[in-house]
């Protein structure tokens, strides 16, 4: 797989630098082979956006990478690797997946569109209701005795988180006790009847739960059942979205097809 991805990088560098167009800035020169700063630009875009190279350091170690594949490339003409079959099967193999993959993002492009997620969205509503649902914080202890002295502490002004650091036996204890967001079915029945007929930022009297255990409840918001904005799961909408696209275009290609599979010679391929 390195090899494949060194053939992928050297391909790409030559598919994108070479002569630099008459609006171009000559960034680096390697004896006669330009790369220009639009070339080099182009390298750095080829990476997702959250790998390219971005700073000074970055900038610099790949330059220098496209310019040891120039020199390296000139190491592997003399040897005439250009007519070596394994490598002209990978640069076909990378020049399909790169062509398909091109293909995909236009098609994306235009059809996974604001206004087409929106009509998904208003087509599948029912996909994005939410329970209600209640955002607290506990605090866990063993004895109601224990829970009242701790009760009694926080009606006197102490930090409820800080005392759930430091009183409580449950899992959330280092994170001040914050359960997040919970619905019914993800609280215990007993912290479930008593959060969800409370105020916001109301503390509960210690609470007993079916365990033997003692909780102090705080709720620190509530949120109604119903369903949710696109706005709201607009990132989420996107993804779907895609994925549905992609799935039916390549139904579509394939239904359009007459497509034959030896499984016997599938089975047989050597893998090793």
């Amino acid at each position: 797989m390195r090899i494949l991805g060194y053939c992928v990088a050297v391909l790409v560098a030559c598919l994108i630098f070479g002569i630099p167009l008459a609006d171009t800035k000559e960034l680096a020169k390697v004896d006669d082979f330009v790369i220009s700063d639009t070339d080099f630009q182009k390298r750095i875009m080829i990476a997702p956006r959250g790998q390219r190279a971005t700073s000074i350091q970055e900038k610099e170690q790949l330059l220098n990478k496209v310019i040891d594949e120039e020199l390296l490339m000139r190491e592997a003409q003399k040897l005439n690797l250009y007519d070596n079959e394994d490598y002209r099967f990978k640069v076909e193999t990378f020049k399909r997946q790169l062509l398909v993959d091109l293909y995909l993002q236009e098609y994306l492009k235009e059809n996974n569109t604001e206004e087409n997620q929106r009509k998904y969205y208003e087509a599948n509503k029912e996909k994005y209701a939410q329970d209600e649902k209640v955002n607290v914080s506990v605090i866990s202890v063993g004895s109601e005795d224990e829970a009242k002295d701790i009760l009694k502490k926080i009606q006197a002004g102490e930090n409820f988180a800080e005392l759930a650091r430091k009183y409580s036996k449950g899992p959330y204890a280092a994170k001040g006790g914050d359960f997040g967001w919970r619905t019914r079915r993800g609280l215990k029945t007993e912290i479930a009847d008593a959060a969800f007929s409370m105020k916001k930022d109301e503390i509960s009297s210690p609470v007993k739960a079916a365990d033997g255990g003692y909780y102090i409840i705080k709720l620190t918001d509530h949120g109604d059942a119903g369903i949710l904005k696109f706005e709201d799961v607009k990132k989420r909408i996107a993804q779907e979205y895609q994925r549905k696209l992609l799935e039916e275009k390549i139904a579509d290609v394939r239904k359009a097809a007459k497509i034959q599979i030896d499984a016997a010679g599938l089975e047989n391929i050597k893998t090793d």
